[in-house]
């Protein structure tokens, strides 16, 4: 794999590989990446690849003699403002008592740290709502005459960035830089990267969905209420624009207007009905949790106030125009963007590219506008503006081939300076036939009989004893994790935990701390690794399927079908096959790790279509009844022989 990446970035090729877990694809990379003479960005996915990246593969890499220089960046939002720190320390303002006692371990560290991550404060709870008062954003940086800027954070990391030769990212700093430089309403100076020659994706299964987030555009009263509120707060110094003070104060009642009437306009979801309400204070408020698709047309009652809402961002840009101060000039371009955003949403000026749909979070109303595929805004945002370009992951390849993830990120027409395209499949060292086990019922009802939970409790109840716990049980909905939770719970005597009770981070902890059941949803499909016995068996209780509902979801099934193709072979086959891989990678971490995998969906072996799951998998031995995992892992039978039903 290393003479693969190292051809690739000394031609200038497109490569897409896949690696199997344990092939050591991170040096692989990053070896070739350090001695090419390219500026490279790799970019991950997740926080556990980026820590060891820091702590094993960089550090091996020095070992090996390789003085390459290295930076880690994250997004600003980890880093402490020294100058929000300084305001908030003139008038502390904390949401609930227990995060003033927080704040006094963030002032001392603020007086110490070095690099201003708050991952260095462990004791840090990861929805401290204080630190949106003191962390860096790109709204509210004046750059270099910021009283602080020669100890500002960012801007020593991003020197370390400019200095380095190998810049490790995630992919949604990526992509949001990549989304900002490139745009046309961008600001190129609050871009976190600097110019580079070449990007390494890891974990590149997760490149599209994170494209997607960050080539759309999102609205909320929140966006809008912040704007006005910080237009109002720097106008204070101002006191000769009043007009503009004037036209903060319209912002916050027009985005009301606005959102209200778009809460009432939005079509109810199917599975919450009954949505709008009203809240005190006049902002709209939307009741539960959910996404739906917003068809042309739905958002016309708001037209008007959409108007006047823009009416106002521009007429409250105009006026911070022309000051001289930095800080009025970040809300103007601030203005700027938001009315862009705002243009999407215009009814007469719908895109057909952008998928507009509504979400209900928080008791708030979200507007979405995002791309149907990514393709064209890959070629004309990446390919079209670097060298090479690698991506790499354990899980690419549906039934061992890679067309179905380079069609899905446009690399798949073969023309251009990238090309020809490469493309490996490296399977992993790990002796899977050996060590590893694929149970499969015989006997399950379809995951849409409702006898389904009660059935999966069932195989649980005969599973969950062979490996005395020591067990991640995974649901595509959280409502099926809560009712097997549910009837479970009070039966199982080893220490059982449920998503949701805990930080993600505490309940892994927990886990491998004692013999454990966890019962999580797709959130802990990927980025978790539990080396050793502590996890021994994975349960997955259907295939996970992307719902048909969820918007971007179906409109790419809508385009698909308009193009005269099969959206459920082409698109949600191959991706719910990748998923599954995700969760099956759960398991086997390293050589000696040992473990079965359940899959307790019935399509798996009555289907046809069941088979692209099962070749996308690891070949190990499949299982077909509880006795049979029993006696494997008691050792009275051989864990080898092919995968077959």
């Amino acid at each position: 794999m290393a003479a693969q990446v190292e051809h690739a970035l000394a031609r200038g090729r497109a490569l897409v590989v896949e690696a199997g877990t344990g092939t050591g694809k991170t040096l692989a990379y990053l070896l070739p990446a350090a001695r090419s003479g390219l500026k490279t960005v790799v970019s991950t996915a997740t926080k556990t690849l980026q820590e060891q990246l820091a702590e094993k593969d960089v550090p091996l890499l020095r070992a090996l003699g390789v003085d390459a220089k290295v930076a880690f960046l994250k997004g600003r939002q980890n880093y402490l403002c020294l100058l929000r720190f300084e305001q908030f320390l003139r008038n502390p303002t904390f949401s609930v008592r227990e995060e003033a006692a927080v704040f006094d371990a963030i002032a001392a560290w603020a007086e110490t740290t070095q690099t201003g991550d708050r991952a260095e404060l462990s004791e840090l709870p990861e929805n401290l709502a204080s630190w949106r008062d003191l962390s860096a954003t790109a709204d509210q940086c004046i750059g270099a005459k910021c009283a602080h800027y020669d100890r500002c954070f960012v801007f020593r990391m991003r020197q370390k960035a400019a200095e380095a030769d190998v810049i490790v990212v995630n992919h949604h700093l990526f992509f949001a830089d990549l989304a900002l430089r490139t745009s046309s309403a961008g600001d190129t100076g609050a871009a976190v990267l600097p110019k580079y020659d070449a990007v390494v994706f890891d974990e590149a299964h997760a490149v599209e969905e994170v494209a997607t987030e960050h080539f759309g555009a999102q609205l909320s009263s929140f966006r809008v209420g912040e704007l006005a509120r910080d237009a109002l707060k720097s106008l204070q110094d101002h006191p000769d624009r009043v007009e503009a003070l004037g036209l903060a104060t319209r912002l916050l009642r027009e985005g009301r207007d606005f959102f209200e009437v778009a809460a009432e306009a939005a079509p109810e979801r199917q599975t919450d009905p009954g949505r709008s309400s009203r809240k005190g204070g006049g902002g709209p408020a939307v009741q539960g949790e959910g996404r739906w698709a917003l068809l042309p047309g739905a958002l016309r009652p708001a037209e008007a106030e959409r108007q006047k809402l823009a009416e106002a961002i521009r007429a409250l840009g105009a006026a911070l125009s022309g000051t001289g101060d930095e800080q009025l000039a970040l809300l103007e371009r601030r203005c700027l963007g938001l009315n862009a955003d705002l243009e999407l949403f215009s009814e007469t000026k719908r895109r057909p590219d952008l998928i507009h749909w509504a979400e209900s979070r928080g008791g708030h109303l979200f507007l979405h506008a995002s791309p149907i595929d990514v393709k064209g805004l890959l070629q004309d945002k990446l390919y079209d503006r670097i060298g090479p370009v690698v991506f790499t992951s354990a899980t690419l390849a549906v039934g061992g081939q890679l067309e179905y993830f380079a069609q899905r990120i446009g690399l798949s027409d073969d023309s251009g300076p990238l090309f020809p395209l490469e493309t490996h499949v490296l399977a992993s060292p790990f002796d899977y036939q050996s060590n590893a086990a694929l149970y499969l019922p015989r006997e399950m009802p379809d995951p849409q009989d409702p006898a389904f939970v009660e059935a999966v409790a069932g195989e649980l109840r005969a599973l969950l004893p062979i490996t005395s716990g020591r067990a991640f049980v995974l649901f595509t909905s959280l409502r099926n994790m809560r009712a097997v939770h549910g009837l479970l719970v009070d039966e199982l005597p080893w220490q059982v935990l449920l998503q949701g009770d805990a930080p993600k981070g505490q309940l892994l902890k927990r886990f491998r701390e004692k013999p454990s059941v966890l019962f999580a949803s797709q959130s802990f499909w990927e980025g978790v690794d539990v080396p050793g016995e502590a996890l021994s068996l994975v349960v997955i209780d259907k295939l996970p399927f992307a719902s048909p509902a969820e918007p971007i979801v179906a409109a790419r099934i809508d385009r698909l079908r308009a193009e005269g193709q099969d959206p459920f072979y082409r698109y949600q086959l191959p991706q719910a096959a990748l998923a599954l891989k995700q969760g099956f990678g759960r398991l086997i971490r390293s050589a000696t790790d040992r473990g079965i995998v359940a899959v307790l969906d019935a399509r798996m072996t009555r289907k046809g279509y069941g088979r692209v799951f099962i070749d996308s998998l690891p070949p190990c031995r499949m299982l077909r009844t509880a006795d049979e995992v029993a006696e494997l892992w008691s050792g009275r039978a051989a864990c080898k022989g092919a995968t077959g039903a």
